[in-house]
């Protein structure tokens, strides 16, 4: 009885507190909105330090499109939107592009203009030559605000290539925003830089909300993932086709997991110097004997586009992409027409070697590397893993567009980029980086595509695969056909 009556005065005592229990938890509630936000990126912490030595790595572009800025810049949807320039006009139907700087400074306080933007810009150029597709751009600046670019054929889709986040103008004293960066024990913090400081509007009092300020960490995948399953992190980014595997393994939410509808190549490029990978037939018959069917109920993601030609789309081609004379036959018929060329090929030559796949680390890459090993073994090959940086006669691309051209995706398929090659493809790409009108420059991309289809040194696997995580309060996420999430996007405004 005393120890009921002790309760009962408990419950008295505290009922003024239940009944203010649910103002506490909204005003915590609150408060967590309002915190930081945390990202994990995949990826090592240098990329976070020294991003411009690291510009192709997902960590290091986000730091990049974080705190130096473009000309122009991709938004959350992958739409142009302004960068470094505030207006820009395009003229001669995408040859000359003219842009004029907003007012703004450099980190240590000094104006932007346009003679230091256009170095800057140009040997961001001269470090990316695969992003540029064998394009040489001119770069110009005009006067004190004013650049001029201007290219040797118009190319339309080029402005999409200046918002890519390689392109970012980072001078010796960093960038120009939207975020400054500090490095403080393995983690970088941007806190947002005043938009538009010019003389007239910069006072020196610049608030920030803690909702502003961004947290990035660089982590190996299966940690960002426990980070992000436990509440510890907002956001994950980086996420690609290897690390696939690892999101059965974690409890998430029905809307976490975000696939980016990429466009671009993800397949295997035929590189090495044997006199049986320089059979042409034989390189057919490696990229028939392929079982996309069978990879893509392995990696089962929903909606992932299986490939088996390098152009997505016709894209600037004057008419629909080439396809394999047998991307329509039954792959019984494409298995037994693989057979019997190696079986040729041994009977003329004796045993083939053995072919060794430079493959990325992860359980998505160990899957596609036995695939192949099942379906290589159909025809009596044998196959040997390596890294993706050592000797080998098969690399994986898995590569996001740089901009909406066939321009893009074939030079990335020629003689340059390492692969067996036709040499005539390359001159029809030459003509086409200096056509004089769009109709020279379609009929040599055309001529282009179709030699290095039949040329059969890149076997398609399907688009590139692009996910990050995303926790419900970032409203204002969303995904992108370039694969980019600027940090500054992530809430919706208000209305």
């Amino acid at each position: 009885m005393t120890r009921g009556a002790a309760g009962k005065g408990s419950v008295s005592r505290l009922r003024p507190w239940l009944l203010q229990l649910p103002l506490l938890l909204a005003a915590c509630h609150g408060h967590d909105a309002e915190r930081p936000v945390i990202a994990d990126i995949f990826g090592q912490q240098a990329e976070l330090a020294d991003p411009l030595h690291h510009d192709l790595e997902a960590a290091g572009q986000t730091v990049l499109g974080a705190t130096a800025q473009g000309l122009v810049a991709f938004d959350a949807q992958g739409e142009i939107v302004a960068g470094l320039a505030e207006s820009w006009i395009v003229i001669d139907g995408g040859q000359t592009y003219i842009f004029r700087l907003r007012h703004t400074k450099w980190a240590n306080g000094q104006p932007v203009k346009a003679d230091m933007v256009a170095r800057l810009l140009q040997q961001r150029m001269r470090a990316s030559p695969d992003l540029l597709a064998g394009l040489e751009p001119q770069i110009r600046a005009m006067t004190d605000r004013i650049i001029e670019i201007r290219l040797e054929t118009a190319i339309p889709a080029f402005i999409q290539l200046l918002a890519q986040p390689r392109l970012a103008i980072f001078g010796k004293d960093g960038g120009t925003g939207p975020y400054l960066g500090k490095m403080k024990q393995h983690r970088l913090y941007l806190s947002p830089v005043a938009d538009d400081l010019d003389d007239e509007s910069d006072d020196g009092d610049h608030a920030v909300r803690p909702i502003d300020r961004r947290t990035l960490e660089a982590a190996r995948p299966a940690l960002a993932l426990v980070h992000f399953q436990d509440g510890q992190s907002d956001l994950v980014l980086g996420g690609r086709f290897q690390d696939l595997l690892l999101i059965p393994h974690v409890r998430l939410g029905s809307t976490d997991v975000r696939v980016d509808p990429t466009p671009g190549l993800f397949g295997l490029a035929i590189i090495g110097k044997s006199a049986f990978l320089a059979d042409r037939g034989v390189r057919d018959a490696l990229s028939r004997a392929v079982d996309r069917d069978q990879l893509a109920a392995a990696l089962n993601l929903q909606g992932w586009t299986m490939a088996t030609a390098p152009l997505p789309a016709q894209l600037d081609l004057p008419r629909t992409p080439t396809m394999p004379d047998w991307a329509s036959s039954p792959a019984s018929d494409r298995i037994a027409h693989a057979e019997a060329v190696i079986a040729r090929w041994k009977s003329a030559h004796g045993a083939p070697p053995v072919l060794r796949i430079a493959l990325p680390v992860g359980a998505g890459a160990t899957l596609l590397f036995n695939r192949l090993v099942a379906d290589y073994r159909q025809l009596g090959l044998g196959m040997e893993r390596v890294g993706p940086d050592d000797d080998a006669d098969l690399r994986l691309i898995d590569e996001v567009a740089g901009f909406d051209s066939a321009l893009w995706y074939l030079s990335r398929l020629d003689c340059a980029a390492g692969l067996i090659c036709d040499q005539d493809a390359s001159g029809f790409l030459e003509q086409a980086r200096k056509a004089e009108n769009p109709i020279a420059q379609a009929t040599a991309l055309s001529e282009a595509e179709r030699r290095i289809v039949v040329n059969a040194a890149f076997i398609p696997l399907g688009l590139p695969i692009r996910w990050s995580l995303v926790s419900r309060r970032l409203t204002g996420f969303a995904p992108s056909p370039r694969a980019i999430h600027p940090l500054n996007a992530l809430f919706r405004a208000a209305n």
